[in-house]
């Protein structure tokens, strides 16, 4: 199982968003209810998920970080999504 935050304004409000995923489906269906109220959002289908720094302020120090392609940044994971 992996950890995973969304991307928001501080830390804090970040880390009232993190959820458990055990995979890469179970994080995109995570994803396409984060994003569900947006009727123009972006399928996250697409994503990519890729090593980042260590996050020291919440003790992710396999930190990753999840990008949808002509979107942005989602969010963060604490180790690799299988």
């Amino acid at each position: 199982m992996t950890l995973f935050r969304e991307h928001r304004g501080d830390l804090d409000e970040s880390m009232r968003t993190v959820a458990w995923v055990k995979d890469r489906d179970e994080l995109v269906q995570h994803l396409r209810k984060v994003l569900e109220p947006w009727p123009t959002a972006p399928d996250p289908a697409p994503l990519t998920i890729q090593k980042y720094y260590p996050d020291k302020q919440v003790g992710w120090p396999n930190c990753h970080i999840v990008v949808l392609e002509g979107y942005g940044v989602l969010g963060y994971t604490d180790g690799p999504v299988k």
